[in-house]
C-alpha cells in the first residue's frame, strides 16, 4: 500500500495524489464519500451522481478526529 503526505490549505481542501484518483478513478465532477472511522477516514467514489443519493444522504452530525 502506497502512503502519501498531502497539506491541508487554509479552507481545509487536500489535493488526492495522481495514483490515488486513477486508482479509484476519480474524475473532475466526481462525488466522494469520506467516513471518519477509529481515528482514520476512509474515501470512497459514489458509484453514481449525487442527485441520485438525495434522499438517503443526510448529515448526522460533526465528528471529531
Amino acid at each position: 500500500m502506497a502512503e502519501y503526505i498531502v497539506e491541508v490549505d487554509a479552507q481545509g481542501k487536500v489535493n488526492l495524489p495522481l495514483e490515488i484518483r486513477k486508482q479509484l478513478q476519480v474524475e473532475e465532477g466526481d462525488n466522494l464519500i469520506f467516513r471518519a472511522k477509529e481515528g482514520k477516514v476512509e474515501v470512497e467514489k459514489l458509484p453514481m451522481g449525487i442527485d441520485d443519493f438525495k434522499e438517503s444522504l443526510t448529515m448526522v452530525g460533526i465528528v471529531e478526529i
